[in-house]
């Protein structure tokens, strides 16, 4: 499992993804491991975001699209998983999407560690690219 740090490192570096930087520029950065997230979560509504879950998969890292709804992804995958173990996410979604998962995340000892809003704009609706991680202990 990740670090608190890589995590950190790999917000800012997933902060230029949508607007600096291609995924694959990203992942020749040391602080970047796209393998460090169990999967990383789109909106297929939003052109942008796919555009990040494609990079992410050719960089080898799981995906999961949805459209608005995080139910299906919560019931059928993330539950179980963060169950057994609580295991790190990222997307570049809407505001909603990533508010019910980080309160959903919550029950299992997950915090949101990075977050990011972006220029890019749907209805006047920003995208926010996001990591959900374990919650570490204050040092």
């Amino acid at each position: 499992m990740a670090s608190r740090r890589e995590f950190i490192q790999a917000g800012i570096a997933a902060t230029f993804l949508p607007t600096l930087l291609s995924a694959r520029e990203i992942s020749r950065q040391p602080v970047f491991q796209p393998q460090s997230f169990y999967k990383v979560i789109f909106d297929q509504r939003f052109p942008a975001s796919v555009a990040f879950a494609r990079e992410m998969h050719q960089l080898g890292t799981p995906i999961h699209a949805m459209e608005g709804d995080i139910t299906d992804l919560w019931f059928h995958d993330l539950h179980a998983a963060w169950t057994k173990q609580p295991v790190a996410i990222a997307g570049l979604t809407a505001h909603g999407p990533l508010f019910c998962l980080e309160r959903l995340a919550w029950d299992h000892g997950m915090r949101v560690v990075f977050r990011e809003e972006h220029s890019v704009q749907v209805d006047s609706e920003p995208l926010y690219s996001w990591i959900i991680a374990p919650k570490q202990e204050q040092l």
